[in-house]
């Protein structure tokens, strides 16, 4: 992603619109990859349904917590849980932070712009 230069103009809505919408896919494949993963685990490990790995990877990974994983699980199936679980913190903040870098990079060129054209 190639981004203005603090001497350059701030870039027209279109550019910062399209510039958002690629770090919004990136965010979405990674996030997708993620759930993939997770769904894999699942399914081999814990023997789920598809349906029932999708439910359990998507709630670990929005933060939610596991529905399945209890004391009655495998102890395989206790460690991929906890990996997939700091595995997912780990998705959510660079999906954040994919998300937040066009936006903070406009904010702060804006207002160097604000304060380059102050006497």
């Amino acid at each position: 992603m190639i981004w203005e230069h603090k001497t350059e103009p701030l870039a027209p809505a279109h550019v910062f619109a399209g510039r958002f919408l690629a770090q919004f896919l990136i965010a979405l494949a990674f996030v997708a990859f993620a759930l993939a993963i997770g769904m894999i685990g699942y399914t081999i490990l814990g023997k789920l349904p598809l349906i029932d790995a999708f439910l359990e990877s998507s709630m670990l990974l929005s933060g939610a917590g596991p529905l399945y994983t209890e004391k009655n699980s495998s102890n395989a199936l206790k460690v991929f849980s906890s990996i997939y679980s700091l595995f997912s913190t780990l998705v959510v903040v660079v999906s954040v932070g994919l998300l937040a870098s066009p936006v903070v990079h406009r904010l702060f060129h804006a207002v160097h712009i604000e304060k380059t054209k102050k006497p």
